[in-house]
């Protein structure tokens, strides 16, 4: 690579080339969808070729060495590429061909880096001219970012009959499996939204004091006994109170003895025997408790847990505790650019995240408490990007009694049904369990 002028590599330009006259094009199909214009090259020399390349190829001429040296004779180009004699030196290289479509992707990478030099050139320049209109070089810039990152789509394979075989595979792969869904400990929920599948968003709603929290606890604590590595965001509780809750869930220590620490005999032993517990779970957990959390750097976290431990479930505890990463206009839009982060980070990491939110006051009001769509805070961004949506149908968090029946409301399922289910909440453990259930042991780690 020369490092006196823009980012290239020369040798690389030569080998794709070399590689096309050498296969008589057959592997051009393969290539044009990675270089699909000349400017993918840095030598004009090895823009000529390939725009003849392009050429031939859309008129259906052969490509070889004597039909590419009549082409360029024809326009005049032949000098301009070096003649007969470089054609000639293409085409006796000794280098595989078979690596041909990863040195493509290659020199596409050093086409990216050239753009962005060139952006940052022009950036410099703009900022020192003095009649320089910064909005019109922004919206500029920025279609050249697009563009940038529009090469970077993977074109493989969009044919059905190339789609097809991967697919059924696929299929295969997931009756294997038992589906691609993360199931949760509650059975009915499971039976009606199949789980919470990579790349969805699933928000968590209810009035505060329901127990919101303890539910997306009680569903992380179900993944982790499944071996699902899972990362949780608490914008609202230091990483000590949220411990308090998972030590409440899995070993009974009660929620009171935080408050005035007072704990018995049993208790300690509860507690030694839960930091144990905890301390062994690294290969399936990880806790981010920083406030004032924005979307971009959530996006950034996930990304480097999904490298550090293969984070598969995440859970953000709450949205309107997120921040935008760029202040100004209305909440309603700032919470638009949030969700929409939200999403991309589902998708690109291939995670179900689950997302706790707010419901307004306007449910309490209602004779029958049943939440709507448009109960959702700030609702208009969040309902339209979410692939479902739970409700805690609201009740009376004064109520004395330790156990609590409690509705759960899908009300949206993109790609499943809705439905209700009630469930046992135990209140001093902060257990969500079945209802009527019997059985609390799977909590009792």
């Amino acid at each position: 690579m020369n490092t006196n002028s823009p980012p290239n590599n020369l040798e690389l330009e030569r080998a794709v080339i070399s590689a096309v006259l050498r296969t008589n094009g057959r592997n051009i199909d393969s290539l044009l969808p990675i270089l699909k214009s000349p400017e993918y090259f840095y030598s004009p020399i090895h823009q000529n070729i390939w725009q003849t390349f392009l050429a031939m190829h859309r008129e259906y001429v052969p490509i070889d060495l004597v039909t590419l040296n009549d082409r360029l004779l024809n326009n005049g180009r032949s000098e301009a590429c070096g003649g007969a004699y470089y054609l000639v030196e293409l085409s006796n290289d000794i280098e595989p061909v078979n690596h041909v479509e990863s040195w493509a992707k290659d020199l596409q990478g050093y086409a990216r880096r050239r753009t962005m030099a060139q952006l940052g050139q022009n950036l410099i320049e703009h900022a020192y001219a003095g009649d320089a209109d910064p909005a019109e070089f922004a919206a500029s810039a920025q279609q050249t970012i697009d563009k940038v990152l529009e090469g970077r789509m993977d074109v493989a394979a969009q044919k059905p009959s190339e789609i097809i075989r991967g697919y059924v595979k696929y299929l295969e792969d997931l009756e294997g499996r038992g589906g691609d869904g993360i199931k949760t400990h509650l059975y009915k929920l499971n039976s009606i939204t199949g789980g919470m599948i990579p790349g969805e968003i699933i928000i968590l709603a209810g009035r505060p004091s329901n127990g919101k929290t303890a539910l997306a606890l009680n569903f992380a604590l179900h993944a982790i006994h499944q071996k699902v590595p899972v990362g949780i965001f608490s914008l609202e509780m230091m990483r000590y109170l949220l411990v308090n809750r998972l030590l409440s869930s899995t070993h009974g220590v009660e929620g009171m003895r935080f408050r005035d620490g007072k704990f018995s005999k049993e208790d300690w032993a509860h507690i030694y025997e839960f930091a144990q517990w905890f301390d062994g779970k690294d290969p399936w957990l990880r806790i981010w408790d920083k406030p004032s959390l924005s979307a971009s750097e959530l996006r950034a976290q996930c990304r480097r847990w999904k490298k550090e431990f293969g984070l598969k479930f995440a859970i953000i505890d709450y949205i309107q505790l997120l921040r935008p990463d760029s202040r100004g206009g209305s909440r309603e839009r700032e919470v638009a650019e949030i969700s929409r982060m939200l999403k991309e980070t589902a998708t690109e990491c291939g995670i179900s995240l689950l997302v706790l939110a707010q419901l307004n006051r306007d449910v309490e009001n209602r004779k029958n408490k049943i939440p709507l769509l448009s109960d959702l805070r700030e609702s208009g961004a969040i309902e339209q990007d979410a692939d479902q949506v739970i409700f805690i149908r609201p009740w009376d968090p004064k109520t004395i009694n330790d156990i609590v029946e409690v509705t759960l409301d899908v009300a949206k399922s993109r790609n499943s049904t809705t439905g209700s289910l009630v469930t046992a909440y135990r209140r001093r453990r902060l257990q969500f369990l079945n209802e009527k259930e019997n059985d609390w042991s799977w909590l009792d780690f």
